[in-house]
């Protein structure tokens, strides 16, 4: 079975520590900071790095999570400007064969996105491979490629291992985009994407489940219409207290609807 499985999901939320749970699955919003201080606004933009990083696990710990088709990632008075770096298309990035040098400018983050995968007749970990996978995000000018790569490593020795590796080898991206949205009633950034077919069921029969996304978005900077931008910048923030936002949305099964779950954490703004 090991030799039929997995693929990769992906991306981050952005929070603090906020465990919660929705049918069977488990959501922990449990990595978000951002190296700039204050609160900023639309006039007065302020540029940070974002590091952000979610878990997904069962109320059953020796089970796989339920597969993970939409995500939406977004926070508070947090705004993308893709306007900040240089764009790549998502064919170039989305390239078996690599990444073209022509995309490195393209690129504003990386992290790792830990995966287990196993039959959909049976969601046991012990039955499942571990599949952890190099995370890259470039801008595609209206969101981000997420690249995935196992840069032909073996799977891991464990679902704990933060090495990179898998039990097929693994180049490929899904598209994301940036939706202006409010949270909390200030101006964010959602990034939305769904994961496609060939990601969530690599193989007939086997379902891949994201277990671990951790990314850091690098502080990137441009003068843009006689304001200084970041590729994140801090906008607003209601009181002492930012409203941290992630969605996610389930896959519909025979025997089950498609469900979604909101986790959502105050941290400092």
């Amino acid at each position: 079975m090991r030799k039929v499985l997995v693929a990769a999901l992906a991306i981050g939320a952005l929070a603090a520590v906020a465990s919660v749970a929705f049918a069977a699955n488990t959501y922990t919003l449990h990595k978000a900071s951002t190296s700039a201080n204050g609160k900023g606004s639309l006039a007065k933009p302020i540029p940070t790095n974002l590091v952000f990083g979610f878990r997904v696990g069962e109320t059953d710990p020796s089970k796989r999570a339920t597969v993970i088709e939409k995500y939406a990632i977004g926070a508070e008075g947090l705004r993308a400007n893709t306007k900040v770096k240089p764009k790549c298309a998502f064919t170039d990035v989305d390239d078996q064969a690599g990444v073209p040098a022509k995309c490195n400018k393209a690129l504003v983050g990386k992290g790792l996105v830990k995966n287990a995968a196993g039959a959909s007749s049976d969601q046991s970990l012990s039955s499942s491979a571990a599949c952890n996978l190099q995370l890259r995000l470039y801008n595609i000018g209206t969101g981000l490629a997420i690249r995935l790569d196992s840069n032909g490593k073996p799977p891991p020795p464990s679902f704990q291992s933060n090495v990179v590796g898998c039990p097929l080898p693994i180049a490929t991206a899904i598209k994301a985009a940036y939706k202006t949205t409010k949270i909390a009633g200030v101006t964010a950034s959602d990034l939305r994407f769904t994961v496609p077919q060939n990601l969530k069921h690599p193989v007939t029969g086997v379902d891949n489940s994201i277990r671990e996304s951790v990314s850091t978005i690098a502080l990137a900077k441009k003068t843009i219409n006689g304001k200084e931008w970041g590729f994140y910048s801090k906008v607003g923030c209601k009181g002492a207290r930012r409203t941290v936002r992630a969605t996610f949305t389930t896959e519909a099964t025979s025997s089950e609807p498609a469900r979604t779950f909101t986790a959502s954490r105050q941290v400092k703004c």
